[in-house]
């Protein structure tokens, strides 16, 4: 999750600087998506689709596109037009759900 918070929170870069992730500290709010995927999808190819933007569209972020890759055994994308690919889940539904109840109870 790292590299999607990473992303989500670029602004923390000019704040606390390049290595924010290691100086955090309790109170420090960070933004966290909401509607991540946690169920494997399915997307069907079109012409121009690269695993790096297929993961920026589905996690906003291109750092997943190994994830997608790798779920579809590393197959040429502009070979498999109109066929249909699979987007790997990127968190637990359960995990996910409980965490967001969590969130809840600290507002």
């Amino acid at each position: 999750m790292w590299p999607l918070l990473r992303d989500s929170n670029s602004h923390l870069t000019q704040k606390i600087g390049f290595d924010w992730p290691e100086k955090l500290k309790d109170g420090i709010a960070l933004k966290i998506r909401m509607d991540l995927p946690t169920s494997d999808l399915d997307h069907t190819v079109i012409e121009g689709d690269c695993y790096e933007s297929l993961s920026l569209f589905y996690y906003s972020t291109e750092h997943f596109s190994d994830r997608i890759r790798n779920q579809n055994e590393r197959k040429i994308l502009r070979y498999l037009i109109g066929n249909k690919i699979t987007i790997p889940a990127l968190v637990d539904r359960r995990a996910f759900q409980t965490a967001k109840e969590r969130i809840k109870t600290w507002h």
